[in-house]
């Protein structure tokens, strides 16, 4: 998850450059599937597949789009009908059903979102590891990282990069 230094998890205030991209597309080749929350999936159905389709665009950027068109999305929403966005999957249950039900099937999941799903993934005990990835950016508005915690989340700091953008990767793992 992308943060900035006031908590602001909005994709609109964040560095997006080329180190970001690899590392963010190292992460999606560790994982089978990605996991969206409805307005995160939105979003980025609005941007990456055009640039998937017409190969316009700096090369991270166009091999990033074609990489996440290609890997299976699976989209938690209540009120979306369906998904248009190639190889994504309408979720409708609960996620304290639906991600154990994918894990169970040996699924290794990439939350691509913001706090909401986040938060609830987090609430339910359902995250193995953390990657926040802190920018050099206050913005002054926007909703919180994990701004949906209702309980204390205990974390250990499993390691820590810093990106030559000033962004600095915080992987944390829950204390168990």
């Amino acid at each position: 998850m992308n943060v900035t230094l006031d908590g602001c998890c909005d994709h609109a205030q964040m560095i997006a450059d080329e180190e970001i991209h690899q590392y963010t597309a190292d992460l999606m080749d560790q994982a089978d599937a990605g996991l969206f929350g409805r307005k995160i999936y939105q979003l980025m159905e609005q941007f990456w597949p055009a640039i998937a389709r017409s190969g316009e665009g700096p090369p991270f950027i166009v091999d990033f789009a074609r990489k996440l068109s290609e890997k299976p999305k699976y989209v938690f929403s209540r009120t979306l009908d369906h998904v248009s966005w190639h190889n994504s999957f309408l979720l409708k249950g609960p996620v304290s059903e639906e991600v154990p039900r994918l894990t169970a099937e040996g699924k290794n999941l990439l939350v691509n979102g913001g706090p909401g799903l986040g938060s609830t993934l987090a609430q339910l005990d359902l995250v193995d590891e953390y990657h926040f990835l802190v920018n050099p950016i206050v913005a002054g508005h926007g909703p919180q990282l994990l701004g949906g915690i209702h309980e204390r989340l205990k974390l250990k700091l499993a390691e820590t990069k810093p990106f030559a953008s000033g962004v600095v990767l915080l992987r944390y793992t829950p204390a168990r």
